[in-house]
């Protein structure tokens, strides 16, 4: 009982600091309301990258949503990277399924790892996530080339809806 709690921590610690604890410190460095700050964590939970216009319009500091949004969103990463593992760690027939179907999908190496970088754009990071558990990927590696391509994607619309909207 308490090795299970131990494993829940340590899934659930590194991704609670990046999408709820460091957005609040944001959002007081900002002076954000609280709430206003967790609207911004949930929209990013379903919209991705795609929460920062969202922010904009809505009156927040640009910095703020982009930090908001980059933190949330790579602590979503982690998060479900990580559940995917202690689940594939968990079950004889999730390791059986994926040996079986990790030699059969030699295509996706040609693109490797670095696709993940304009991957995130298409895929988002959830889709990522379960990419790079089901090919088995290295974690670190693979969280920094998501980590690119979200603050990538993330900087493209922060400086597009600030244009868009100055000039509306």
């Amino acid at each position: 009982m308490l090795q299970r709690a131990r494993q829940i921590v340590k899934i659930v610690a590194l991704p609670c600091l990046l999408i709820v604890i460091l957005p609040l410190l944001f959002a007081t460095t900002y002076g954000v309301p609280p709430s206003r700050a967790m609207e911004l964590v949930s929209s990013t939970f379903i919209l991705e990258y795609l929460a920062i216009p969202l922010g904009i319009g809505l009156k927040l500091p640009p910095l703020y949503v982009f930090l908001t949004v980059v933190s949330t969103g790579i602590g979503i990463f982690i998060l479900v990277l990580s559940i995917f593992h202690h689940l594939g760690a968990q079950s004889q027939r999730i390791v059986t399924f994926l040996l079986k179907w990790r030699g059969r999908l030699w295509r996706w190496e040609k693109y490797g790892i670095y696709g993940l970088i304009p991957g995130v754009t298409l895929l988002g990071v959830y889709g990522c996530a379960a990419l790079v558990w089901f090919l088995g990927w290295n974690i670190r590696r693979s969280t920094l080339f998501i980590t690119i391509g979200f603050l990538l994607i993330s900087a493209i619309l922060l400086f597009s809806s600030i244009g868009i909207l100055k000039i509306i």
